[in-house]
């Protein structure tokens, strides 16, 4: 991704990692700010017009950077359940995504304090064992090229045997290495979902080769056919996408599948509607369960239990995490 706009927060200069992301994108014009909220949080913002001339925004968080999982989230049987926001928004544009709703702009922030992350992580394994996903707020490995963030995810899972860390990515990335406690996730839509609402992602098919060298070069792998998305034909397309996936990658040899129907925050989805209006996916009229937008029970429940029947095939249901 080149990015024509970069706005830096004045002490954001003061950390290596902002002068290696310059280094890497010298033609992009660069504005120096005083706090990143003041662009990214400013009102009548277009979010969709900015998606198509997305800016770069490099800055200090402060504050908490590691936060419980949120209850629409699987944890995977794993009781100390974290996320990490080292970068908000994603380089990809998948109408679905629950970071329309979540936030009032489309722009990219990188967060350069790496070892504050570093900090907290170490103070909350003084706790005990941590699962931490690192790539729920972005796609990580599509970034590490410019920001080197996965690798910095990396390095601390290499460094720390009691923390798990996922990389959840659409991209299709060469893994070489296998970490014992670092998973590499894929997430794996029909072809029909990927061209219709996962614009800039990776084919389908680029992520199936990449997960199945990834399991090849001994690397954990988990598969993610979630969210599963209600198009014209759901089950043939989902049919296919397991076929094709089992065809190519060793089920046996994955660490676990997610399976879980599409759902969202329904304080999200009401900023969803209202930042994209014309948006197909934001406007299907779903049912509200406890905070949660969710399709039709009877839907929700079949086209999960679908999925799931036709995952049960080619692996153990103990190796499935399903989403409810």
């Amino acid at each position: 991704m080149r990015f024509t706009h970069i706005y830096v927060e004045e002490r954001a200069y003061g950390y290596p990692l902002t002068e290696k992301i310059l280094t890497k994108i010298p033609d992009a014009h660069v504005i120096k700010i005083k706090h990143y909220k003041d662009v990214f949080d400013r009102k009548r913002q277009n979010a969709p017009l900015q998606k198509e001339h997305q800016a770069l925004i490099i800055a200090v968080r402060d504050g908490s950077r590691i936060f419980k999982g949120a209850p629409v989230c699987q944890s995977f049987g794993q009781k100390n359940f974290y996320y990490a926001s080292s970068m908000m928004n994603c380089p990809f544009d998948c109408e679905y995504c629950y970071l329309k709703g979540m936030y009032p702009s489309s722009n990219m922030v990188v967060f350069v304090n790496l070892e504050d992350y570093r900090n907290d992580v170490e103070e909350r394994l003084g706790e005990g064992p941590l699962y931490v996903c690192a790539s729920y707020d972005t796609d990580l490995l599509a970034m590490n090229g410019l920001t080197g963030h996965a690798d910095f995810w990396k390095e601390m899972a290499l460094s720390h045997e009691d923390l798990l860390v996922e990389l959840r990515t659409k991209a299709a990335v060469r893994v070489t290495d296998g970490i014992p406690n670092l998973i590499y996730a894929f997430t794996l839509s029909p072809e029909e979902v990927v061209n219709r609402y996962e614009r800039n992602t990776a084919p389908v098919s680029a992520r199936i080769d990449a997960a199945a060298k990834a399991v090849k070069a001994g690397a954990k792998v988990r598969l993610c056919f979630d969210p599963i998305i209600k198009i014209p034909d759901w089950k043939n397309a989902y049919k296919k996408l397991v076929e094709d996936a089992a065809s190519h990658i060793s089920f046996k040899d994955l660490t676990d599948v997610s399976v879980g129907t599409f759902r969202i925050s329904s304080d999200y989805l009401t900023r969803m509607r209202k930042a994209y209006p014309d948006s197909e996916v934001a406007w299907y009229p779903y049912v509200i369960k406890d905070g949660v937008a969710q399709y039709e029970p009877d839907t929700d429940k079949s086209m999960q239990e679908y999925v799931l029947d036709l995952i049960c095939e080619h692996i153990g249901k103990e190796k499935i995490f399903t989403w409810n």
